[in-house]
């Protein structure tokens, strides 16, 4: 009988996990909004995807040829949301896919290192699985906002239109007629 545990992981702090696409779920967002961290969090924050496809992510920054999430400080190599990064961050490098635990990433260099506690574990599963859920909720909700964004931009963009005068529509044909060319 082998006693020991199948997933060992120690974080290294070295800031690998932090070059990937970090997508934003509803529970980051709600995270951040309780503890007065979206001022630091929404200069950072962009839509990515195709219309009806779209998600939310964290941008990243690039210096001395390294590029990693815009929240995360290269000289201190650390993140400056601490206990409060995105959900997928603090259950990294394990995953849940609705059924079962996974590793996402297995060229983490954490992997097999040092211990891990049950109690860690646990948070490590409890955090992977939240994680989850506010993905499958996000999935479900953004769509929808974005349908109603671009419905309400439709809208206005038609009431600004019809403002215009005779001249205004004049000019603005030429200038996207000029675009055209």
């Amino acid at each position: 009988m082998n006693d020991k545990p199948r997933f060992v992981f120690e974080c290294q702090e070295c800031g690998k996990c932090c070059e990937r696409d970090v997508t934003v779920y509803l529970g980051d967002i709600n995270d951040w909004v309780e503890h007065g961290l979206m001022y630091k969090v929404l200069p950072h924050l962009s839509i990515v995807g195709d219309f009806g496809s779209v998600a939310i992510q964290l941008d990243k920054q690039t210096k001395d040829d390294q590029t990693v999430c815009a929240l995360y400080d290269l000289e201190k190599s650390e993140c400056t949301l601490d206990d409060n990064r995105p959900l997928s961050c603090r259950s990294f490098p394990l995953g849940y896919n609705g059924n079962n635990y996974v590793i996402v990433d297995m060229d983490c260099p954490g992997l097999g290192q040092g211990s891990i506690t049950a109690e860690k574990l646990t948070l490590m599963r409890d955090t992977a699985r939240a994680g989850y859920e506010s993905k499958q909720q996000t999935q479900h909700i953004l769509p929808m906002l974005e349908n109603l964004f671009i419905r309400k931009m439709t809208f206005e963009s038609q009431k600004a239109m019809g403002e215009l005068t005779p001249e205004q529509r004049e000019e603005l044909e030429n200038i996207l007629k000029d675009k055209e060319e």
